[in-house]
């Protein structure tokens, strides 16, 4: 889940606002401060990168030694499991794909003799295998269905008067309706889905789906063994367009603003080819590791801090998801491991997540809302940390009305860490946005829920792509955000003051 945050303003504190837990002194809370270091994180985000993880698929049995690595860390650090029957993970059932090899796409140019020109497309430039498509191969006829919505509800339909039975769709991401800020957009959300795209193109007959995806691993998509999938970049959407007078940009404008589907058949080719198996009997988890709380009281109230664990597996390359989102697993991590070891009693208890399924729709973050070890009515946030690993700055945001847990991470920047910081509050309804993060599912299960960030990005980013390896991320700043955590968690987790 993916999201460029708008931030409202800079704000910086001075010394003398800081306002440190009167019960922890300084020289205690810098003791293990300063070990938190880049070269350890580094050292664990290579380990997330390596190739006996092979990009961290869920549902793979790679997911799950990631998952055990992280739980053996967690053990040897001292936090509690806090999974199900005493272990550190909360166990889920979770069927994959594994694509054996890239497959092809190829656009079939019919020429005046009636013979067939093949324009063979190039992996993973121009396209990328569908990483849940079925196995096959299809040429059929393309129709373009705008964003592949049927929404009778709110009267757009944009498979309405068109037949794409045994035919290959070509849509878009997203919905026709432009402004996520706004609270209308709340109902077209269950249509954003990828998982719903698919289904809807298989219940209305469709062969085969181009999804304009910008030729990256997307495993968050349905599965049906009748429709082959494919993701697709600028050239062979430029090529299938090519003749027609208009561009998919065009087209996308021309909808949102009338709010009227555009779908046609593009009159254009091409053929699929995907090498898929399936497996049904795919497990995943979350992991879960607890610093319970000393206060006979408090205790009972929790901080949740979590990051998706998971990445988009490999299809032909692996993907190691070194920055989406190795970086905020090890962000956490390294927080975990200082509190944990710190000697430093909480009042209240830090539930450390690492999240299973993200990738593929949101699933661990569904789990645990569905299966909370602690009520929701006693966490005080939930703090989601995704792609939090490239740039030069910090960004927090949190919800208007509990904007004071902000301060928290003010403070802790500016006395200790020394970065710009960009924060943000904005009004509840309006602070997620489209729904591609963890931090949805808690935010829409009625979870405070904020976010951690980093800004003024430094790398290339690789989304969801080979080439998100660990030089992918920025690893000094990675060290702030675990030491901000660090700081942030033990003051907040200490003030009896503290309302939510």
């Amino acid at each position: 889940m993916k999201r460029i945050l708008t931030f409202l303003g800079i704000l910086t504190l001075t010394t003398s606002q800081i306002i440190l837990s009167q019960d922890v002194p300084e020289t205690v809370l810098l003791k293990q401060f300063h070990t938190i270091h880049s070269e350890e994180m580094m050292s664990w985000l290579q380990k997330l990168c390596s190739p006996e993880f092979n990009g961290r698929l869920t549902g793979t049995p790679e997911f799950i030694a990631t998952a055990d690595w992280v739980a053996g860390k967690l053990k040897e650090w001292g936090l509690k499991p806090a999974g199900d029957n005493g272990t550190y993970f909360q166990g889920f059932d979770f069927p994959y794909t594994v694509i054996n090899d890239p497959g092809s796409l190829s656009l079939n140019l019919l020429q005046a003799d009636g013979s067939v020109i093949k324009k063979n497309y190039s992996y993973p430039d121009e396209y990328y295998p569908g990483m849940n498509s079925g196995n096959g191969e299809i040429t059929a006829e393309v129709v373009f269905v705008g964003f592949g919505v049927s929404a009778p509800e709110l009267n757009y339909d944009d498979y309405k008067g068109i037949d794409v039975k045994g035919k290959i769709v070509l849509m878009n991401r997203d919905v026709p309706y432009g402004d996520a800020r706004n609270p209308e957009y709340k109902k077209w959300v269950g249509y954003c889905y990828h998982q719903y795209k698919l289904q809807n193109a298989v219940k209305h007959g469709a062969a085969g789906m181009l999804y304009i995806d910008g030729a990256a691993a997307n495993p968050n998509i349905a599965y049906d063994p009748s429709i082959i999938v494919c993701g697709i970049g600028p050239q062979p959407l430029a090529d299938i367009f090519a003749g027609l007078k208009t561009t998919n940009k065009d087209i996308v404008e021309k909808i949102i603003k009338s709010f009227s589907p555009a779908s046609f058949n593009t009159g254009k080719s091409v053929t699929i080819k995907a090498n898929t198996t399936r497996h049904p009997e795919g497990k995943a988890c979350n992991v879960l590791g607890l610093i319970e709380g000393s206060d006979p009281v408090l205790k009972n109230e929790v901080i949740i801090i979590g990051g998706h664990l998971d990445a988009v597996g490999n299809a032909g390359r692996v993907v190691n998801g070194a920055l989406d989102n190795g970086s905020g697993v090890i962000d956490i991590m390294g927080a975990a491991k200082a509190m944990a070891q710190s000697g430093i009693k909480l009042k209240r208890s830090v539930l450390f997540m690492f999240i299973g399924g993200e990738e593929v729709g949101l699933i661990g973050s569904k789990v645990y809302t569905e299966r909370p070890v602690f009520p929701k009515e006693k966490t005080i946030t939930f703090i989601n940390l995704d792609m939090v690993g490239n740039g030069t700055g910090l960004a927090v945001s949190a919800g208007s009305t509990y904007k004071e847990y902000l301060t928290y991470f003010e403070q802790a920047n500016a006395k200790y860490i020394h970065r710009t910081m960009q924060t943000s509050a904005p009004v509840p309804g309006a602070y997620y946005g489209r729904p591609r993060s963890d931090g949805v599912v808690f935010s829409m299960a009625g979870y405070k829920t904020m976010s951690l960030g980093t800004t003024e990005g430094t790398k290339k980013i690789f989304y969801h792509l080979p080439g998100d390896d660990p030089d992918a991320v920025t690893i000094d700043i990675m060290e702030d955000v675990s030491k901000m955590i660090y700081v942030a968690l033990i003051n907040m987790g200490n003030d009896a003051g503290l309302k939510y």
